[in-house]
């Protein structure tokens, strides 16, 4: 990559973290994490972490 190209994305990914320093990150809706769990388990979709835990529900 060259100097000049390099320097820009410098400078707009610094430009970016600046304006996203006050962003608030709105919280999730209470049952979010449940529901993509039941979609998952709808469309059969395996989560990894359950394997990784040994699927112990």
């Amino acid at each position: 990559m060259n100097l000049k190209k390099e320097k820009k994305l410098a400078q707009e990914f610094d430009r970016l973290e600046a304006a996203s320093k006050n962003m608030e990150i709105p919280a999730a809706p209470p049952d979010e994490f449940e529901n993509i769990l039941s979609e998952m388990k709808r469309r059969g979709i395996n989560p990894r972490v359950r394997k990784e835990l040994g699927d112990r529900k």
